[in-house]
């Protein structure tokens, strides 16, 4: 599951930019995180300087724009940067698709400090414009960065029904959340350029035209989504093998083990076709160390193909035996947190292809394959 904590304070703020700069001297004496940031735009890239104190379970996120107060369109991905501790950090951005500003254009930052595996769990925001002038050098070496939680990556994106490649771009936004089989959901891939002159239908034209509103992970379904904006599932066919999951994460995998010998989850798939339907076989894995630092475990219940057209709700709630600790927080009797109820909701539509499937899904009740 996706945990939201929104524990952290600021000790203080420093903002400055090439070409206005803005001072805040905000204090607070129970500690906590601090972001001090630099921020400066070239033709193809900007250069931000990072520096101060993060807690654990953490991380600054920085985000570039096409004109003044975080407005216009994104000239960056939305790009973790992954700090713990005292850091002090230089991370250069390049534009999104060899986009390049003129001299005296303005562009602006939106900084944030979030949970380190969810960029939507904020506990503080800024932003600063700048005008394009000068280029500035980084001032610190670089670390690790990550767009929407993830690396980026230039593996081709392909179709599990056609086979058709649907992107050889860069990975330029995902929704943060980890999947049982060590990738992240909903990666949203950046386009190859396509030539000025486009004899016939241009190929983006055609996928948006097929592929409207489906996902890169089409039939992987998050317990949790309706929660997460970034994981809503898109429209899924028929041909689509459906699998349900979830997960937890703690920062030690004796914590994650906790968490599995005390947690009574009760997860149900409902639909036109029968109402609170349990599964009937649902996998754990044994916790396992994630790009974010923590460990996972994730559970995964495989309903198959053939699922017939309609809407579909996954109900989720969450229970423990007795007191579990993560590392950043208590769950279970007694708590702040007793219990964590969820949903997701997707809707199942026939393929576009003609392609036959036998339609005797969900069957009654619950199987898998």
């Amino acid at each position: 599951m996706k945990k939201l904590i929104l524990t952290i304070a600021l000790l203080s703020l420093l903002v400055i930019g090439t070409s206005l700069a803005q001072d805040d001297t905000t204090t607070s004496d129970d500690g906590g995180s601090t972001v001090f940031f630099f921020f400066g735009i070239c033709d193809t890239q900007a250069v931000v300087d990072l520096n101060g104190f993060m807690e654990q379970g953490f991380d600054v996120y920085v985000q570039v724009f096409d004109s003044v107060g975080g407005a216009g369109s994104p000239l960056t991905p939305l790009t973790r940067v992954s700090v713990d501790g005292d850091y002090q950090v230089s991370q250069v951005l390049p534009y999104n698709d060899g986009t390049t500003l003129l001299l005296g254009q303005f562009a602006s930052a939106v900084f944030t400090i979030a949970r380190e595996n969810d960029s939507t769990n904020i506990v503080y925001t800024d932003g600063i414009d700048d005008v394009y002038d000068t280029c500035i050098e980084p001032s610190f070496s670089s670390t690790d960065t990550f767009t929407g939680g993830q690396s980026t990556s230039s593996t081709p994106l392909v179709d599990p029904v056609t086979g058709e490649i649907i992107s050889t771009g860069n990975v330029i936004q995902t929704s943060g959340i980890f999947t049982p089989d060590g990738g992240t959901l909903n990666e949203i891939f950046s386009e190859p350029q396509e030539a000025v002159v486009q004899i016939g239908a241009r190929p983006s034209d055609v996928r948006e035209e097929v592929f409207d509103n489906r996902v890169t992970d089409p039939g992987l379904i998050f317990a949790e989504c309706d929660q997460f904006p970034l994981a809503d599932p898109g429209i899924v066919w028929d041909t689509d093998n459906i699998i349900i999951f979830w997960s937890w994460f703690a920062a030690t995998p004796e914590l994650a083990q906790q968490h599995v010998n005390n947690a009574q989850y009760e997860v149900f798939l409902s639909s036109e076709y029968a109402f609170r339907q349990t599964f009937p076989l649902v996998n754990a894995s044994q916790p396992t160390l994630r790009e974010d630092g923590n460990y996972y475990v994730f559970y995964t219940a495989n309903l198959g193909t053939g699922f017939r057209s309609g809407q579909y709700r996954v109900d989720f709630y969450l229970e423990w035996d007795n007191v579990i600790d993560d590392g950043f927080d208590l769950f279970g009797p007694g708590t702040v947190t007793p219990f964590v109820q969820s949903s997701c909701t997707f809707n199942v539509e026939r393929n576009p292809f003609g392609i036959e499937t036998s339609q005797n899904n969900p069957t009654i009740p619950l199987q898998q394959p």
